[in-house]
């Protein structure tokens, strides 16, 4: 049964595995040794050759890469099973460093055509936050561009000498999507987006972010910028939401390394504006209310106050619970997908985009019926 939050459908192995990659370290061994007993690892030998793989292959996804976090929370604690996770850490450390390379030479390329550009999720969090490239495993890199450059910075992206390529599905609905994933020649994924929220897929949707905006370095002297703490710990709350049908827990180890962060200061009020001005206070007050309850989060008392009195609307509650239901009968999800649709334009384009109703749902349904057929190929 899920801990604390049936709206994140958290495990309570994942909420104890969290603690131990988290809290200070003489306590979090505590939660470590309770996963373990959960797991039945309390006993163990650590004499077997493929000890790690049948230790760790049934876990799920998000909780094998919370492992580096672990290691280095916990590597001093002399428990005898953290010490098999140094590889772990170590391979995500090279691997991550894959991707800070990558991430330089695109960001190299963009600004070379006079695209401005902001790193968002793994490299910035490491860099800033983490203050540790092995600690946060990666599959691909993310970066935003201006919504206007758009074009310019896929045809930079995909000429010489990146020459990236992108998926024809993708390319042929650029005009409804928030983002693209490109590939190298080695197959990593390259992020490209041009709106930060999906939700918010349109001219000027993200003036807050490029106004606030911070110098981020990378390699040999060369910078890009990052979201603010604020937008930060902003972003992680709402596409922590609605990941996936398996949401994701590592928006909660993202967060609390944010607002735990020694001299770092978030501007609580500014992000409840935020999620007021961007229709998206249900998932904030879901996030914040498990932060609080499980993972130390203290808010200022006029935040709390504020947050209280600002309910999301019955369109925002039924628009979030509907990107979260699951169903395998096709007459109710093509009931549910029109109605999400519907509510989308209402809550997040009305007035904003240049597309009327009609027509972006339109848009929905071509999308729709072609994710069934679409053509993959030149994906890895």
């Amino acid at each position: 049964m899920a801990v604390n939050s049936p709206k994140f459908a958290i495990q309570p192995e994942q909420i104890l595995l969290l603690k131990a990659a988290l809290f200070p370290a003489q306590e979090a061994l505590s939660f470590w040794q309770q996963w373990k007993k959960e797991r039945g690892l309390d006993q163990f030998i650590p004499t077997n050759i493929n000890l790690l793989p049948s230790l760790f292959d049934p876990l799920d996804g998000d909780s094998q890469r919370l492992m580096p976090l672990v290691y280095r929370n916990l590597e001093k604690s002399g428990d005898p099973l953290v010490a098999h996770l140094r590889g772990i850490y170590r391979y995500t450390w090279m691997s991550n460093q894959r991707f800070l390379l990558k991430m330089s030479q695109v960001i190299d390329v963009l600004h070379q055509n006079s695209i401005d550009t902001i790193a968002l999720k793994g490299i910035p969090l490491s860099l800033l936050y983490y203050e540790d490239m092995g600690v946060r495993l990666m599959y691909d890199l993310d970066v935003l561009v201006p919504t206007a450059k758009t074009d310019q910075a896929l045809q930079a992206l995909q000429a010489p000498p990146l020459s990236l390529k992108s998926s024809l599905f993708e390319a042929k609905h650029r005009h409804v999507l928030h983002a693209m994933h490109l590939w190298d020649a080695n197959n990593v994924d390259v992020d490209l987006h041009w709106n930060l929220l999906y939700q918010h897929a349109y001219a000027n949707a993200d003036i807050p972010f490029w106004q606030a905006r911070q110098p981020l370095k990378l390699i040999n002297n060369q910078f890009t910028h990052a979201l603010s703490p604020t937008h930060q710990l902003f972003h992680n709350l709402v596409h922590g939401y609605d990941w996936s049908e398996k949401p994701a827990i590592r928006w909660i180890a993202d967060s609390y390394v944010i607002y735990t962060k020694p001299n770092l200061s978030i501007d609580w009020h500014a992000l409840l504006d935020l999620a007021e001005q961007y229709n998206v206070k249900y998932p904030i007050q879901q996030a914040l209310s498990l932060l609080e309850s499980e993972f130390r989060l203290t808010l200022p008392s006029d935040v709390g106050v504020r947050l209280k009195k600002m309910p999301p609307s019955i369109a925002e509650k039924t628009y979030f619970s509907l990107v979260r239901k699951r169903t395998s009968n096709n007459i109710v999800k093509t009931i549910w997908y029109f109605r999400k649709n519907w509510l989308a334009y209402r809550l997040f384009r009305q007035g904003k985009s240049d597309l009327s109703m009609s027509r972006w749902i339109y848009r929905q349904v071509r999308f729709r019926l072609d994710w069934a057929k679409r053509d993959l190929s030149s994906n890895p």
